[in-house]
């Protein structure tokens, strides 16, 4: 019976493995003739875990690479390389995976092709973490993140980011992991598809292990435990183990041990089903010394885990340092060789184009030489009549530049005029249109007043009539509307001819602060301001045009009312407008400085508030050329400054300085 059991299993076996290497061969076809990258994805993962997987993959993958460069395609030699990449990560080979990915980096380099590059720059930084060299493994996932990060590789780029958190956590150096760790939070946060939880599986693990290392535990832990969350909910896998080493590490610093056990027997358990034997000592470590005065017999067996596991890793990573030295070196020779044909090459070359540029010259030179003898004498016979042609064209030219010059003022000019007179065109255009459509309507109004006055029906007409009398009142409204615009446009582009004489500037400033009140009083009189005047009585009368400076205090005034009357409407009953007006002296200036409460002035605009029909008032309401004849006034009628200090939503000031002398 026994032997029979037996045969039936043997049986069993060869029939499943030859259904297992049939499947195989099939897949290993349709590997070979896959181009797409996500098609090879997928028949990797099916490959993988069928009897004999990894090692077939992994020489598959090196034929279809001698393949692809006996045809010189290098597109199929970078997806051969990665095939290798993925495979030798898989079964943690680093010679095999460092070698792949160096051989993509040259390739994606040489062709200026980062279409896989970023790919071979993480796998690159892969190598050197499973031999534990932070330093180089920094290098390459910072030139995987740069890469990934530019082509909008979101997901990609966390994944960078991840080892170098880890590697400056190893180095000490906790201000740089936490920095990476909140770059691979934000970074999630942009994700809107599936992968935006694995994202925040990733962003999650790595904060808790940056802010344990800077001693947040309680932060720490709060993160570790928005890990399982997003993995129970979301991801339906197991893999927060890897987070458990640090929160049973937590636990037991802050004197939990039950709750330390419980996380350190998960990350063990976790630790041996997947073969982590780099991260399984830290769990039995923890574990001997948890169970140490609780139970000795679990502890001296943790203690023999944690040893042998350590041994294990320690001679495979010897065995693995000495395979990377190994390959290395092989590396640097076929570096070397590619580079001594390449110089040789050059060399060659170099000889190859330098005698010819050698002939080239002394070719040159001879026929120099012989035209320079046959021109003497005709350049000798010609120069009395080519000076007397050179003085007439100097002349000739003189005269041209002359004219030249007189074209390019009047085309400046002209210039200057089409920027003025697009801009009336701009401004004026709105009133324009309104008298147009009010006069259009306003017309037909009056056939049908005289129809209805032809019908006897005088209530139906008075009712036209007092449309009519409203439209003329808008086509009033809007016609003063563009009589100030062009009033405005006069002022701004004629300069000042205004006498200067001595003037006290504080009854000046006094005079308008009142008037520009009770001016916007008179339009609103709901609305109420406080005026703060600090005027210094030993301030010099000022040589100036007082009508010209009046303009620029009335137009200051103005806004500044203005602004504070449009934060009343937003600010709520706790805001008290205030506008505050002082004058003082500096250094033969004298100062004076318009400050308002108001709803100041956006950084994004403030440059151009002085530009000519620029302003932030409504349709109707300013033309935009109060602040630019004001800048005239002062700064070139004057030779004076102002200066403009903005907060926005929280007020403006203006400082004007003239000089105390004239």
């Amino acid at each position: 019976m026994k032997k029979i059991t037996v045969a039936i299993l043997l049986t069993l076996f060869c029939i499943t493995t030859h259904a297992q290497q049939k499947k195989l061969d099939s897949l290993l076809r349709e590997l070979s003739a896959a181009n797409d990258p996500k098609q090879i994805n997928s028949l990797f993962r099916q490959i993988h875990p069928l009897h004999g997987g990894d090692a077939i993959l992994l020489k598959n993958a090196r034929k279809n690479l001698e393949t692809a460069r006996s045809s010189n395609d290098l597109e199929k030699q970078e997806l051969a390389l990665t095939e290798i990449c993925k495979v030798a990560e898989s079964i943690n080979d680093p010679p095999s995976l460092l070698d792949g990915a160096l051989q993509g980096i040259r390739i994606g380099r040489n062709t200026k092709d980062d279409k896989f590059l970023g790919d071979f720059f993480r796998y690159a930084g892969i190598a050197y973490v499973l031999e534990l060299d932070e330093r180089h493994s920094i290098k390459y996932f910072l030139s995987a993140a740069k890469l990934h990060l530019a082509k909008n590789k979101v997901l990609s780029t966390i994944n960078d980011y991840s080892p170098l958190e880890t590697d400056y956590k190893d180095l000490k150096m906790p201000d740089s992991a936490l920095y990476f760790a909140r770059q691979e939070l934000s970074l999630a946060s942009r994700i809107k598809d599936s992968t935006r939880w694995e994202a925040f599986f990733l962003a999650y693990g790595d904060m808790g292990e940056a802010l344990s290392a800077i001693g947040k535990l309680d932060s720490a832990l709060t993160c570790f435990y928005k890990v399982i969350a997003v993995e129970q909910q979301h991801l339906h896998k197991r893999m927060a183990g890897f987070n458990s080493n640090d929160m049973a590490e937590i636990y037991m610093r802050t004197g939990k041990p039950d709750s330390a056990i419980k996380y350190a027997l998960d990350a063990y358990d976790f630790m041996v089903r997947q073969k982590r034997w780099d991260y399984a000592p830290r769990s039995a470590a923890m574990l001997a010394t948890l169970y140490e005065s609780r139970d000795p017999q679990k502890s001296i067996f943790y203690l023999k885990a944690q040893l042998s596991t350590q041994d294990s890793l320690t001679k495979n990573d010897k065995i693995r340092q000495l395979q990377l030295v190994g390959d290395k070196e092989q590396q640097r020779q076929q570096e070397l060789q590619v580079q001594q044909e390449r110089f040789n090459s050059r060399i060659r070359l170099y000889v190859v184009i330098t005698a010819a540029f050698v002939l080239l010259m002394i070719g040159l030179i001879q026929w120099r030489n012989n035209r320079r003898q046959k021109q003497t004498n005709h350049l000798l016979s010609e120069q009395k009549e080519e000076i007397e042609a050179q003085r007439d064209n100097l002349e000739s030219a003189l005269e041209n530049l002359k004219t030249a010059q007189t074209q390019l003022v009047q085309a400046e000019k002209m210039a200057s005029l089409g920027e003025l007179t697009a801009g009336i065109a701009h401004e004026i255009q709105n009133p324009l249109n309104f008298v147009n459509n009010f006069s259009e309507v306003s017309a037909e109004l009056i056939a049908e007043l005289k129809e209805e006055l032809s019908r006897g029906d005088i209530e139906e007409a008075v009712a036209i009539a007092t449309d009519v009398e409203s439209n003329l009142e808008k086509i009033h409204h809007h016609g003063k509307r563009a009589d100030g615009i062009v009033k405005g446009m006069l002022q701004h582009s004629r300069a000042s001819s205004g006498q200067k004489e001595l003037t006290d500037l504080n009854a000046l400033a006094d005079e308008y602060l009142r008037l520009a009140y009770h001016g916007l009083r008179a339009k609103d009189k709901d609305f109420n301001a406080e005026i703060i005047t600090r005027l210094d009585n030993d301030l010099p009368k000022v040589n100036m045009a007082p009508q010209d400076i009046s303009r620029v205090l009335l137009n200051l005034f103005n806004n500044a009312f203005y602004a504070v009357s449009q934060k009343v409407k937003t600010a709520g009953p706790g805001y008290k407008p205030a506008v505050e007006v002082s004058t003082s002296q500096l250094n033969g200036s004298v100062i004076i400085l318009v400050k308002d409460n108001g709803t100041g002035i956006p950084d994004d605009i403030r440059g151009k508030i002085m530009q000519p029909f620029f302003t932030t008032k409504p349709t109707g309401e300013g033309t935009g050329l109060g602040l630019s004849i004001s800048y005239d006034i002062v700064v070139k009628g004057h030779g004076g400054k102002i200066n403009i200090t903005s907060e926005e939503g929280q007020g403006s000031e203006f400082t004007i300085s003239l000089p105390a002398t004239k």
